[in-house]
């Protein structure tokens, strides 16, 4: 699993000794995986597809987030391709309301379910910095 920080970033903020590289790589690993199963989602920048089925026809609500880019969304049942609604725009990622899950509304009502291809995710310099403390607090409570 890659990190959710880099390295060298929390060997210098923590000021870990080089000896023990190889364990604090496997901590940071570890960490990454139980900040992310707390969470309930996946962090690192990814593309995934989803099945949903529509609230009222045209909400949609992508599990994974921050939502960067839809691929894609098609009704399952014809095959057709839906686009977002015109007034709805994806969140920029600098802003705070970003991170959070939020609803989509499609162009027009979907019969059935849903196929979203989206990006979603954090590279690792666009980490929040609430995650990145944690992940910090978390590694300095395994080093012995």
């Amino acid at each position: 699993m890659q990190s959710l920080m880099e390295y060298g970033t929390v060997a210098d903020l923590l000021e870990l000794d080089a000896r023990d590289e190889k364990r604090n790589r496997m901590l940071l690993g570890a960490v990454t995986e139980a900040v992310c199963l707390y969470l309930d989602r996946n962090l690192i920048l990814r593309t995934t597809t989803e099945s949903l089925i529509p609230y009222e026809g045209i909400n949609i609500t992508p599990e994974e987030y921050p939502v960067r880019r839809i691929e894609t969304i098609i009704e399952e049942g014809t095959g057709t391709l839906i686009d977002l609604a015109p007034h709805v725009k994806l969140r920029d990622i600098s802003r705070p309301d970003a991170h959070r899950q939020y609803t989509l509304q499609l162009e027009r009502p979907c019969a059935g379910r849903a196929l979203i291809t989206y990006q979603h995710g954090y590279e690792p310099q666009e980490m929040p910095q609430l995650i990145q403390a944690t992940i910090l607090e978390m590694m300095s409570d395994r080093i012995i």
